[in-house]
């Protein structure tokens, strides 16, 4: 009898605690197919203008290119900073600034649908279905650092979706 109650307790506490252990949060695009507005967090990330992929916008924050039409290179505020780990080559990134240093790569070489956060936060991002980019799920310890460095690690998700 004392088993049972204690298996019934541990099952009410698996419960309980799974939203608290178990959540991720959903990137997903504003409208099916439409790869320049973003919802996340309650906010929304969008192209600044109509078409133009090197300037975006978030809640007032802006993200753009550091030199014109070169994706290698992202300014987010002013001390955040992310990159490509080798020139076009878009499985590895890495974003600095606030003191702190966040690697994100690719689960797998060209598989552009997961991906591996490390460094002072770690975590992962994948697309919910595959071969579908407008949804991604974000399981990432935001804890440890700024929200500019937050929309960093969100905007590599993003920044796939629109070159796939």
């Amino acid at each position: 009898m004392l088993s049972f109650r204690f298996m019934k307790l541990i099952a009410l506490l698996f419960l309980v605690l799974l939203p608290v252990v178990g959540i991720s949060q959903r990137l997903s695009t504003t409208f099916n197919d439409d790869f320049s507005r973003w919802r996340f967090d309650g906010g929304s990330i969008n192209t600044t203008f109509s078409g133009d992929y090197n300037s975006w916008s978030n809640n007032g924050k802006k993200i753009r290119t550091i030199f014109h039409d070169d994706w290698n290179q992202w300014r987010i505020g002013n001390n955040v900073r992310l990159k490509t780990v080798f020139h076009d080559d878009y499985n590895s990134w890495e974003i600095t600034g606030d003191g702190k240093t966040v690697r994100i790569r690719s689960t797998f070489s060209n598989d552009l649908e997961r991906w591996s956060v490390s460094g002072d936060t770690d975590g992962s991002i994948n697309t919910v279905f595959m071969k579908s980019f407008d949804r991604w799920n974000v399981d990432v310890d935001f804890s440890e650092v700024s929200d500019d460095m937050k929309l960093a690690i969100i905007f590599i998700a993003i920044f796939t979706a629109i070159n796939q």
